[in-house]
């Protein structure tokens, strides 16, 4: 849906006049009216009754209502009896009353989520309904899923007539014209906890911004950037992040072919693609002298101006350089009255900067980006040591909207662990479309980190190492963590171009509960650590350091590992790496894992395969 655009009714002005002749207070209560479209088994039921459930609306189902107060008959009895032109006429004239009457609506202050029929929209008269309504949410399943799903199993409803990709394929145009947002479901995407809060905030986001013009504040902290350079493969890939579960997207207009006149002519499409998806949007029109792979060489007061029309057009933040900063004020700023943020950022691809810098970078960057504004620094990091200062700059922000990073290998735990310092957001890429080096993907920051569940209580546990990145325990360790619900993370935690002693002194007290050390560090550990439990003096090496917040760290001898178990999963047997991770887990954690745990470590280490089953409907 991403390649086609939005059409016409999500690029619809913010603000404008309530369609259809109501008043501003109807409009505000129809606003709260939050509409369903999509194929039968695309989960509209499933996810607009979670939804509704935790928005705090009524749950309102149209083949319920007509079964059971229209028809007094199942569907299919209906349709056999009278024909499939009566019941689309009913249904039409009860969409209509629900959506535009507010009749069967139980309480009009909190609204409703309502399910329509897969396919309500191919009577005319409920194309005008829909086409009135806003907002309109379209669930669009992978048609592979819901043909595995309708094959097969026996429904009261009565028989679709065609096969479902044929019948997909004629309303697919109907559901992209009619509908406001778009929850898209990838192939074999049948985690439905994360869907049910991926949906649940999409219906949040599409009930406010038809109410007020605006959407909610973004639901993770994770924002992909959206390297693309044409818009139709850029809008492909706002699309995607929604499906991955991103929080926000950065639209890197600098990389789209053309000057800054072709930006400002794709900026209400690629604005309009995120809002149908939920996502609110950082516009960065990055040049070279600032970012020396960025993709804009051109003159700077046509840069600034396509970053204000941003801004009119409704993008959450736009990214000004500390370079432009003035510049930018200057030519005007953010518009009056737009409740855009300003990202001042600052860059340094060629080394990180002491902390006594980077503590008067901030300062700097704060002052100019207001009280309401963002601070981001990002700088390369040539060792391991220097990447913790960006940590040290989050706790010390004092709660004010910051984003520090170290770029490069040696900071990737910078970027996973961001949020648990407050940072306002971080940057994870989809596969192999990184805007800047080290970035993660942001499924594995969301699907193995969960960054999207991670706050200042957060306890985090380590693997010390180097190198860490090809290591199969954390995505095992943090199975197991999520299957016992624990508000903890476990990281991969580089150890490069600095000793292990330097790193623990970089990284902010009271961070680290615990942390695994990969075999080559045993002895580092060991003397990083006063004190020693009878295992790790006796070999004189620690397979573990457990902190304390103020204190120094202990060492912990483990039990004795065998040397062919291969710490990055590159020989030994998943067993064996099911073994050592439970190790691992007890160890850090002081307990056993319990037995839903275990289960998960197994399952996320492949010695079991994840449920087959269809899914909710």
């Amino acid at each position: 849906s991403g390649v086609e655009g939005p059409p016409a009714k999500r690029l619809r002005c913010m603000g404008q006049a309530p369609r259809g002749g109501a008043s501003v207070e109807e409009a505000n209560a129809r606003a709260r009216r939050v509409v369903l479209v999509g194929m039968r088994a695309a989960g509209k039921t499933t996810l607009g009754r979670v939804a509704a459930q935790r928005l705090g609306k009524q749950f309102v189902d149209l083949d319920e209502i007509l079964e059971r107060e229209v028809f007094g008959c199942k569907i299919n009895a209906f349709v056999d009896r009278e024909g499939w032109a009566k019941f689309r006429e009913a249904e039409a004239q009860l969409l209509a009353d629900v959506v535009l009457r507010g009749r069967h609506v139980e309480d009009e202050a909190s609204g409703c989520v309502v399910a329509t029929g897969g396919g309500v929209i191919e009577t005319p008269s409920a194309q005008e309904v829909l086409q009135q309504h806003s907002p309109v949410i379209w669930l669009d399943r992978h048609i592979d899923d819901i043909c595995r799903c309708l094959e097969g199993v026996g429904s009261y409803r009565p028989s679709l007539g065609s096969s479902p990709r044929e019948i997909y394929a004629r309303r697919r145009p109907l559901y992209n014209k009619l509908s406001d947002f778009v929850f898209t479901m990838r192939l074999g995407d049948e985690n439905w906890p994360i869907l049910e809060r991926r949906f649940a905030h999409l219906a949040a986001w599409a009930s406010a911004d038809a109410a007020s013009g605006r959407g909610l504040p973004a639901s993770n902290p994770v924002c992909v950037p959206i390297v693309a350079n044409s818009v139709d493969e850029a809008c492909a890939d706002i699309a995607e992040a929604a499906c991955q579960g991103a929080g926000l997207v950065e639209l890197r207009v600098d990389k789209l072919e053309g000057g800054a006149e072709a930006v400002e002519a794709a900026l209400p499409r690629l604005l309009g693609a995120a809002r149908a998806v939920g996502l609110p949007t950082c516009t960065t029109f990055r040049p070279t002298w600032e970012d020396p792979n960025a993709g804009y060489k051109g003159e700077e007061g046509p840069r600034l101006q396509a970053l204000r029309r941003a801004a009119a057009l409704g993008s959450a933040f736009i990214d000004v350089e500390r370079g432009a900063a003035e510049a930018f004020a200057a030519a005007g700023g953010v518009p009056e009255g737009s409740p855009t943020r300003l990202v001042v950022s600052s860059h340094d691809f060629s080394r990180l900067w002491s902390l006594d810098e980077l503590r008067s970078l901030a300062s700097e960057l704060r002052r100019l980006a207001g009280p309401s504004g963002v601070v981001k620094i990002a700088q390369m990091a040539g060792d391991s040591a220097a990447a913790a200062r960006m940590l040290a700059v989050l706790q010390e922000s004092g709660g004010k909207a910051t984003v520090a990073l170290a770029m490069g290998e040696a900071g990737v735990f910078t970027r996973l662990l961001a949020p648990r310092l407050g940072a306002a957001f971080t940057f994870g890429c989809l596969s192999g479309r990184a805007s800047a080096p080290g970035q993660p993907t942001a499924a594995e920051m969301l699907e193995v980190y969960r960054l999207g569940a991670m706050s200042a209580s957060t306890e985090v546990f380590a693997l010390l190492g180097d190198p860490v990145a090809g290591s199969p325990l954390p995505a095992v360790l943090n199975a197991g963590l999520a299957a016992e619900g624990s508000d903890a993370v476990y990281v991969p935690l580089l150890v490069r171009g600095c000793t292990l002693a330097e790193l623990l002194a970089a990284l902010p007290d009271g961070l680290l509960s615990a942390a695994s050390v990969e075999s080559a560090l045993g002895r580092a550990a060991f003397e990083a650590a006063p004190h020693r439990d009878a295992l790790a003096a006796r070999r004189g090496a620690a397979v573990a350091l457990r902190f304390s917040t103020g204190g120094p760290p202990e060492a912990l001898g483990g039990e004795q590992e065998e040397e062919r178990q291969n710490e990055r999963g590159a020989a030994g047997s998943v067993e064996e790496l099911v073994l050592k991770a439970l190790k691992h887990f007890e160890l850090l954690r002081g307990k056993a894992p319990a037995a839903e745990a275990v289960a998960a470590m197994r399952r996320a280490a492949g010695t079991s395969e994840g449920d087959g089953a269809c899914g909710k409907q």
